[in-house]
């Protein structure tokens, strides 16, 4: 094991289908010098984490750097011929459509192809013969088993559950939040984790269909049920059973009826979040778990789909982050260049560098362009204003968080060509390659930036903890001045604020639970009034980074 770890940090990876293959080599790059802390991901970019928290849980358990070497078998793997396509295997009652569907993704669909597809969606049966198979399959293709269509290799979620186990050294039973909570603290780092729960945080994001609203694994609520007989359609029988055995301890009556189990949340597998993130609509099968319906009578458990987490959050960087970091958030994104392969960014058309860092703070600040219209093709056109209104409602959060100041600077952009990463299930070996190396640079680069730079360095990790404290405490200030001026000329005593505090019946919803509770609630208010008064005009953090942050709508701190 290398002795050259500085620190911990915080790593988030972006979701992307097969663009994961980039992750592998960059994990183990920034492994090198920082333990990893928060682990988050969504998509493809869970898969990766899921991998990463299992590698650092043996590395905390055994001192060595074992699990992040095993990250190579895995490139190795990725980059033999239809792998990743065996991966993605389809299930035999999807596998015809799966194929169609394939063909036209990848711009190999002929007139002929073509033509028959619009004779059978002219008939309401054709149309139900040529979708119900897939509405069947819980809307995806792949249940990521290969249910029927069984190869001398496993699909992807029986080769990722038994991956993560043998990266984190689990002999018995599959990988858990509760072990990643419970491991020993980095050597020599114990004192940074004052006031911390989690050893390792491991996060992913799926998105309820039936709520409309993303959900963060592992839950802190428990609303959730699953079906054991469902549930070995989509994960390895050992995978359910160890769930099953988990559920059986917590008491709920509610979520144990019909055969139903409550779902646990930190004895939930890892493997269980990272496929139910990774649920890329009508390509893999969304998962069905079951909650109580309060507005029908009765009150039945109803089934509660989750699809891909990408719909709502692909790029969660803000999950751990905070005004003034004991250690660095690091980043890494996906971006798409254009037709002929050149990405949007200027400094990158001249260098002919398909991975961009900002070299200065000033950098990385300009929105990057969705063209959407073809002068030649008014149907092209509308089909692809379609899908950047998509695009706007997928990543607005995340594209408005890009251009502050602390956040774009711990992130690695990986540009992808049309032909690599996403759909591409069928890209060459040398293709995959390719974007594993680019993968390993931008490992590379956020470790430099971050390990290597001396602290008098602009882009230093001491500078960048300055920067989120001078943006962070500009928003905060803010807020508090505005909490001030919402008191109105009399102040907290001459408000209706004062009585409210003051009185112990009213109002009748969220009652102190105490006197002493109340009273403290009142003399924290009065300091926060004081302060505002003390800001009054002076704006000790104006002039700040740029663009500011906007606390009530937006503020990764």
């Amino acid at each position: 094991m290398s002795n050259d770890v500085i620190g911990c940090c915080d790593l988030v990876m972006k979701g992307g289908v097969t663009s994961g293959v980039v992750y592998p080599l960059a994990i183990k790059e920034i492994s090198r010098k920082f333990h990893l802390v928060g682990i988050g991901g969504t998509s493809a970019g869970a898969i990766a984490a899921s991998l990463a928290a299992a590698a650092e849980y043996r590395r905390r358990h055994t001192q060595s750097f074992d699990g992040f070497d095993m990250l190579d078998s895995v490139v190795r793997e990725l980059t033999r011929p239809e792998r990743l396509l065996s991966l993605f295997r389809p299930d035999k009652n999807t596998e015809k459509l799966f194929k169609l569907a394939l063909s036209f993704v990848q711009g190999k669909a002929g007139l002929l192809t073509k033509s028959k597809l619009l004779w059978k969606l002219r008939s309401k049966r054709s149309r139900h013969r040529l979708f119900a198979p897939l509405a069947a399959n819980g809307f995806g293709a792949c249940s990521g088993m290969a249910w029927g269509n069984e190869g001398e290799e496993p699909a992807l979620t029986t080769w990722l559950s038994d991956l993560i186990d043998r990266i984190a050294g689990k002999e018995h039973g599959h990988l858990t939040f509760r072990d990643l909570h419970e491991a020993p603290l980095p050597a020599g780092f114990e004192s940074d984790f004052s006031g911390e729960t989690r050893s390792i945080d491991f996060r992913a994001v799926s998105t309820s269909i039936t709520f409309n609203r993303p959900f963060e694994f592992p839950l802190q609520t428990r609303i959730l049920a699953f079906d054991p007989d469902e549930w070995p359609r989509i994960f390895p029988q050992s995978v359910v059973d160890q769930i099953v055995a988990s559920a059986g301890a917590i008491p709920s009556q509610q979520l144990t009826r019909g055969g139903k189990l409550p779902l646990p949340n930190l004895d939930l597998p890892v493997i269980v979040a990272a496929r139910m993130s990774l649920s890329f609509p009508l390509l893999f099968s969304a998962v069905p778990l079951w909650a109580v319906n309060y507005h029908k009578d009765g009150e039945p458990l109803e089934c509660v789909w989750f699809s891909d987490g990408g719909i709502t959050s692909n790029f969660p960087v803000h999950r751990f982050d905070s005004i003034y970091p004991r250690w660095p958030t690091l980043a890494l994104n996906f971006q798409a260049t254009d037709n002929n392969g050149l990405p949007q960014r200027k400094a990158l058309k001249e260098s002919g560098e398909l991975v961009y860092m900002n070299s200065e703070r000033r950098d990385g600040v300009l929105d990057l362009w969705s063209e959407f219209t073809r002068d030649d093709d008014a149907l092209g056109s509308i089909l692809h204003f379609f899908l950047a209104i998509f695009d706007s409602a997928q990543n607005w959060h995340d594209n408005a968080f890009l251009r502050l100041p602390g956040f774009r600077d711990r992130i690695a952009e990986i540009w992808l060509k049309p032909d690599e990463g996403g759909l591409n299930l069928e890209m060459a070996a040398d293709q995959t390659q390719t974007l594993i190396t680019r993968g390993m640079e931008a490992g590379q680069r956020l470790t430099d930036r971050y390990a290597e730079l001396d602290a008098s360095e602009e882009m230093s990790w001491t500078g960048h903890q300055w920067t989120r404290f001078r943006s962070g405490m500009a928003g905060l200030t803010e807020a508090i001045e505005a909490f001030g001026e919402s008191l109105g000329e009399g102040g907290l005593d001459g408000s209706e604020l004062a009585s409210l505090l003051a009185s112990k019946d009213a109002p009748p919803c969220y009652k102190f639970q105490s006197d002493t509770q109340r009273e403290s609630a009142l003399e924290l208010t009065k300091a926060l009034e004081s302060l505002a008064k003390k800001l009054g005009d002076r704006q000790p953090f104006d002039k700040g980074p740029r663009p500011p942050i906007e606390f009530g709508s937006r503020a990764p701190i």
